[in-house]
């Protein structure tokens, strides 16, 4: 299996929408998933495929609905302007699936700053999640979700990690890692 080619195809998938979103998009990424895309392409590269913007949707500096503003008595206020800007383009979401990005999910569904959604997991989608996702989405503003198997990053052609941290202390607790007496 070459890791390279498979993520590869997987992003030209996800940046052209799987076929259902044309134009000028923005790519909205997480943690684990930028370092993921960072692996096959470079950011120029990514932008030559009409996509305007490259971000990351648990930046509170690029997205205005995790730093909404409250008033006096803990009420939200009106986003300003700047969600307008960006109202003509689509979203093309890949990211982990996790409560947090669902939870990141619902917010900017609640608020959003782009005209749609096209939301790509890097792995398979707990129903509730999804429920959750479907059950904010008063808009119909997601297109599309599917599930992308490309949960690792991959180093070169023939080799590629997991990203899995302490995992022979994982073992060594479970009691199948060579103990010496």
């Amino acid at each position: 299996m070459d890791g390279v080619e498979a993520i590869r195809s997987y992003i030209d998938r996800i940046v052209a929408g799987d076929g259902r979103c044309h134009g000028m998009k923005v790519l909205l990424l997480d943690a684990s998933t930028t370092q993921i895309v960072s692996c096959v392409y470079s950011q120029t590269e990514i932008l030559s495929r009409e996509v305007y913007l490259v971000s990351r949707l648990d930046d509170s500096g690029q997205n205005p609905n995790l730093a909404a503003e409250v008033d006096d008595e803990g009420h939200e206020l009106e986003l300003r302007d700047e969600s307008k800007k960006t109202a003509h383009l689509k979203a093309v979401c890949f990211l982990r699936p996790t409560e947090i990005n669902a939870g990141l999910i619902v917010r900017e569904l609640n608020r959003p700053r782009f005209a749609e959604y096209h939301l790509f997991f890097s792995g398979i989608v707990p129903s509730g999640l999804l429920r959750l996702i479907a059950e904010n989405d008063e808009g119909e503003m997601v297109r599309q979700v599917q599930e992308f198997y490309g949960d690792f990053l991959p180093i070169n052609e023939d080799l590629l990690t997991l990203n899995c941290r302490n995992t022979l202390a994982m073992s060594a607790a479970a009691g199948t890692s060579w103990e010496r007496d």
